[in-house]
């Protein structure tokens, strides 16, 4: 069998405990065991859901961010996968790219995990420029984000996740939040990120 997230072959003692035990579909080799998980954190009236520490997965996340690398996307589709057969939400949308980086770049990162580990999600929100987070320090300032969608598209919603790559301060995924808590104060909002600076 393989590891679920990074495929590395495990090898398994054959053994009664591994004769009789029930097949399961979801496996992480030693290494991913001590690194990757369904973490979970409150942020404030939100829940944080994220997968692994910065540290570990930044080159994963540097290679889909930067290079498009499809097969560094693709390693986290049975996470996501894991992550949605254990939690449900009415709606599951994304952090919206800047739009002068995409147009860099040539796509939106982002989408394009969401696109390629099959995860149904819908752009509600979109940005105003906004400096990289990273580059920012303590000079972060609010982001201003707004609606896409009109009030028969959210109006019967009660959960929504909010994805992004990285959780650091936390002020990109609670500024989209604001945004939808502001039309919609009703609905629990929780985020997904691929990883958190720790």
């Amino acid at each position: 069998m393989k590891c679920s997230f990074c495929s590395l072959e495990i090898k398994k003692k054959l053994g009664f405990d591994t004769l009789f035990s029930k097949k399961e579909d979801f496996y992480l080799c030693a290494s991913c065991r001590e690194h990757v998980d369904i973490n979970v954190l409150e942020v404030g009236d939100y829940t944080l859901y994220y997968f692994a520490d910065y540290e570990f997965l930044k080159d994963e996340i540097y290679s889909i961010k930067y290079f498009g690398d499809v097969a560094c996307a693709v390693k986290f589709k049975n996470l996501l996968d894991k992550f949605f057969s254990l939690n449900d939400f009415n709606l599951v949308t994304i952090v919206p790219a800047n739009e002068i980086r995409e147009i860099i770049r040539g796509f939106d990162h982002i989408e394009q995990v969401c696109k390629l580990c099959d995860v149904d999600y819908k752009k509600i929100l979109s940005c105003d420029y906004r400096k990289k987070q990273s580059k920012l320090h303590k000079e972060r300032k609010e982001n201003r984000y707004h609606l896409l969608c009109d009030e028969m598209t959210l109006g019967s919603i009660e959960s929504v996740l909010i994805i992004d790559d990285i959780y650091t301060s936390g002020n990109t995924l609670l500024g989209c939040a604001k945004t939808i808590k502001e039309a919609y104060p009703n609905i629990k909002i929780s985020f997904l990120t691929l990883s958190k600076v720790i």
